[in-house]
């Protein structure tokens, strides 16, 4: 088992001078190439802001960011793309679903998107039918409810492979057992051998991933 990311004194700070403010601050942190990990904390302690350096999203003030042994903390824009479009998939709290699209197709628009170069049509059916919803294809996001609207999201994340998923608020508009059918969800992608990294204010939802790492106005206090 190796690393997926390596972080090192990793430091966010918003603005300058007077106003600037230090979103992360000194962050050192290790994740595992299949570990599932949740990240806790109170409103502004950091966590939306890691996510996004996990991301490659923003890149880090100061300190160095790897991923999975390349050193990403200032590459070009066009490497930071390159990688999340091969690498990471993401998830977020509302659903981001096209409204007029079925589930097949929306999954079927991410693969187009993505470059996906083989027959689109029967991936998005296969990716449907692995997060539980192969009998609800054609039906549009307004048919669904929110866990299945959730897990169509999770599908269309994984449209390209990726190794790593990242999930800010994955249940934030679930029911509790739809919440826990999507963490259980995504625990399944991690004992697959991804790197999922979720943001939960869900003690519940959190106690389910293998570690939480918990924030705290920037630094990791737990």
């Amino acid at each position: 088992m190796g690393l997926a990311y390596e972080l090192r004194g990793v430091w966010k700070v918003y603005g300058s001078g007077e106003g600037a403010v230090a979103a992360l601050r000194g962050i050192d942190l290790d994740i595992e190439d299949s570990e599932f990990l949740a990240i806790m904390g109170p409103s502004g302690s950091g966590k939306t802001t890691l996510l996004d350096l996990l991301g490659l999203l923003a890149r880090p003030t100061r300190g160095s960011l790897r991923l999975f042994g390349e050193d990403v903390t200032e590459i070009p824009d066009s490497r930071s793309t390159e990688i999340r479009r091969n690498t990471i998939g993401f998830v977020f709290q509302t659903f981001n679903l096209v409204p007029w699209l079925s589930a097949l197709d929306n999954v079927e628009l991410a693969l187009a998107i993505g470059g996906y170069r083989g027959d689109r049509r029967e991936r998005a059916r296969r990716l449907l039918e692995s997060v539980g919803l192969g009998g609800r294809l054609n039906h549009r996001p307004s048919q669904m409810s929110g866990g299945e609207q959730q897990r169509v999201a999770i599908a269309r994340a994984l449209a390209n492979d990726p190794r790593i998923i990242l999930a800010d608020e994955p249940t934030g508009n679930l029911d509790s057992e739809s919440g826990r059918k999507i963490v259980g969800l995504l625990r399944d992608l991690s004992r697959s051998g991804r790197c999922v990294v979720m943001v939960t204010h869900d003690e519940e939802m959190a106690a389910l991933a293998d570690r939480i790492v918990r924030l705290r106005d920037g630094v990791i206090v737990g």
